[in-house]
């Protein structure tokens, strides 16, 4: 019921009529004067008495339907399938490094060997054929350089090992052979060898452990004897003929080296990782949104890194880093790459033949570290490292494969009503209601569920809850396992075609204790049969909804139902202007009886006094309870104090005519409240 107060124009009416035209020295005179003055107008309807969270419907005859409607609840995505963050760890440190074998050879020809006998190339010239006497003693004391400067300057050794091997092609055996291996520039000797035979035409070798050694760029082999045995008869004499040193050194470990390190891999780290999702067996997903962030430290000049997901694509194309080329660490601040997956595909089969080739639920990755060639000398020792972090993220667009066979339990929940909120007293008998409960599934996949719970409450009163009771089809709601058919993929917006299952119930005996509560308890089963031949999908936008919907026509019984509203008004008086009464004209266009109270209230709610407290009688009615005029009460209300009035609260209770029969309510009924008043000015004090 609202109220506007108009008497402030009164004021300037009156005043246009209070001034003379001639001035008296006498005393003045002074009258009153009474105004009459319409001030307030009100429409009630029952549409406008409910709650504004309801809408209402009319059909062709004009009968009212009231509509509400409450979500119950959803299922999200994240209750489904939560895909964790991934994050590897790893420290590489120098010891992983490998480094070419150093292999270095050298040549001593039997033309050599006869120029250093006395009349050896008269005695023994090259092509001819003669015998080879013994020569021992051949060598003693000389040297070969061995130059290692194109691969290192120094290097320290953890781990390596020393190979000579000597292919003898002279036409003769050679015995005794003595060999060391020394620093040419500190002459600390590295190994020694020792070969007492080497037949023609063979070749012989030794190896020894230099861990612990430190290499020098320049080394010497020093032979300290070979004997020349006598050739069995002639033979050709053929200067080139030579014996072939050759020294190799493999297996290296470094403790420090100063070198020009070849370009090499470090680590290959392939590893799966797999997503605890239950039951589920997920294939593939889409990536809304996601990150992998890869942190880097290190102590290599030259480092890089490269990390690879064979099974995250965009458009056909496999994501990888390519190179991350790391600077050369001068704090403990980390080198940070990130890399945006929005848009990508990631498929969930791991890699077929590797690691043992998880087919679901699983990511495939590659990291590779390298250190790259700068072609000049580095020095590096064991304590270089490098570190990484990786951290992977992702939001999911959608997901596939299948869902498992999950759970929910929706228990003990509770929605607020507002539906009836203005009602605050009264009985209602509802001649027909009906309350739907809708469960829309966007998930590709079938879902149970049935309800342990479900009903109406009035917390204003000590009633029990009203239960639901039977669905369309004759059976208790409670307890009663629903299928809900999987939704469709589709080209469209959403991506599916929902399923959509709709409960029935007769809704009347919980609609009429005028609740403001809804309890329910509810429990979903996810792929109730187990897996099907098609397969699951699930997006995070689109969950499987639960919603209620109330449709009340307009037919009911009501004995002292009663509504109230309350609003903001002034009716404070003017010094110069006063409200000498009020008349009320009440037409009552609703078949219904109705008592209207009316109080005032101050800015603190308290109640100054009550305006009116009359009973108004029904509006005229057919055979067919049709209102054919509306009843008429006039009210006239006097001697009221309206100073400090801040609020009115309207309290109108109705009552059928019959508390037998059922009453129809129409969009054309309504209740018509004006509010006129009588107005005294004196005029002349």
């Amino acid at each position: 019921m609202k109220f506007t107060f108009i008497k402030k124009i009164l004021l300037f009416t009156i005043s246009s009529i209070i001034f003379f035209s001639c001035k008296h020295d006498l005393e003045k005179p002074t009258w009153e004067v009474n105004m009459m003055s319409p001030i307030a107008h009100s429409e009630m309807s029952i549409e406008n008495m409910i709650s504004d969270s309801t809408t209402t419907l009319t059909n062709e005859e004009g009968l009212i339907a009231l509509i509400f409607e409450m979500d119950l609840m959803d299922m999200s995505f994240d209750s489904l399938i939560k895909i964790d963050a991934i994050t590897d760890e790893q420290t590489h440190t120098l010891d992983s490094a490998s480094f070419a074998d150093v292999v270095i050879a050298d040549t001593a020809t039997i033309g050599e060997a006869i120029n250093e006998i006395p009349l050896g190339t008269i005695l023994l010239p090259d092509g001819s054929t003669n015998s080879i006497p013994a020569m021992p003693g051949i060598a003693n004391g000389d040297t070969i350089n061995i130059d290692a400067s194109e691969y290192f300057e120094t290097m320290t050794l953890y781990r390596g090992m020393l190979t000579i091997e000597l292919s003898n092609g002279y036409p003769t055996d050679i015995s005794n052979v003595n060999l060391l291996l020394i620093n040419a520039t500190n002459q600390n000797t590295i190994a020694t060898f020792s070969f007492p035979l080497i037949p023609s035409g063979t070749v012989v070798s030794d190896s020894v452990s230099i861990a612990g050694q430190t290499i020098d760029e320049n080394l010497l082999a020093v032979l300290e004897n070979m004997d020349i045995n006598a050739s069995n008869g002639p033979v050709l004499i053929d200067y080139s003929d030579a014996i072939i040193t050759t020294v190799t050194i493999s297996d290296i470990g470094i403790t420090e080296s100063t070198a020009i390190f070849p370009e090499q891999q470090l680590t290959e780290n392939l590893k799966e990782h797999s997503f605890n999702l239950g039951t589920a067996q997920i294939e593939e997903i889409g990536i809304k949104s996601g990150t992998v962030t890869i942190y880097i430290l290190s102590t290599l000049p030259n480092g890089k890194m490269i990390y690879n997901i064979p099974s995250l694509t965009k458009n056909g194309i496999a994501f990888t880093s390519g190179d991350m080329i790391i600077p050369e660490a001068t704090s403990t601040s980390l080198t940070a790459f990130e890399f945006d997956f929005e848009g990508y595909v990631l498929n969930l089969t791991g890699q077929d033949g590797r690691l043992g080739g998880d087919t679901i639920n699983t990511i495939y990755t590659e990291a590779y570290t390298f250190i790259d060639s700068t072609g000049e000398l580095v020095t590096l020792n064991q304590a270089d490292s490098f570190y990484s972090y990786i951290h992977f993220n992702l939001v999911p667009e959608y997901a596939k494969g299948y869902l498992g066979q999950d759970t929910m339990e929706f228990g003990n929940q509770q929605e607020e009503t507002n539906m009836f909120n203005n009602i605050i007293n009264g009985i209602l008998d509802l001649k027909d209601a009906t309350l739907n409960l809708s469960v829309d599934n966007f998930i590709g996949a079938d879902v149970g569920f049935l309800f342990s719970e479900f009903n109406t409450d009035n917390t204003s009163n000590n009633n029990p809850p009203t239960n639901a009771g039977t669905d369309q089809y004759g059976d208790n709601i409670i307890g009663k396992e629903y299928t809900i058919t999987r939704a469709v993929l589709s080209s469209g917006e959403p991506p599916m075609n929902p399923t959509h299952t709709k409960i029935e119930l007769d809704a009347s005996n919980m609609l009429e204790i005028l609740p403001d509560i809804v309890n329910y308890s509810a429990t979903f089963y996810l792929n109730p049969d187990g897996q099907q031949s098609t397969q699951d999908f699930i997006y995070p936008d689109y969950p499987i909804k639960a919603t209620f919907d109330a449709t009340i026509p307009l037919s009911f019984i009501a004995n002292n139902l009663t509504f109230t509203d309350t609003n903001s008004v002034n009716l404070n008086t003017d010094s110069d202007l006063e409200i000498d009464e009020l008349y009320i004209t009440i037409k009552n266009g609703l078949p219904l009886t109705a008592n209207i109270i009316i109080l005032m209230l101050d800015a603190e709610n308290n109640v100054l006094d009550t305006l009116i407290n009359s009973s108004v009688i029904t509006a005229t009615t057919n055979q067919n309870n049709m209102v054919t005029s509306s009843s008429v009460t006039n009210i006239t209300i006097e001697n009221k104090d309206y100073d400090n009035v801040s609020k009115l609260v309207n309290i109108s209770s109705f009552t059928t005519s019959s508390l037998t029969e059922h009453v129809n309510i129409y969009s054309s009924y309504k209740m018509d409240i004006s509010i006129a008043a009588k107005f005294r000015k004196t005029i002349g004090e």
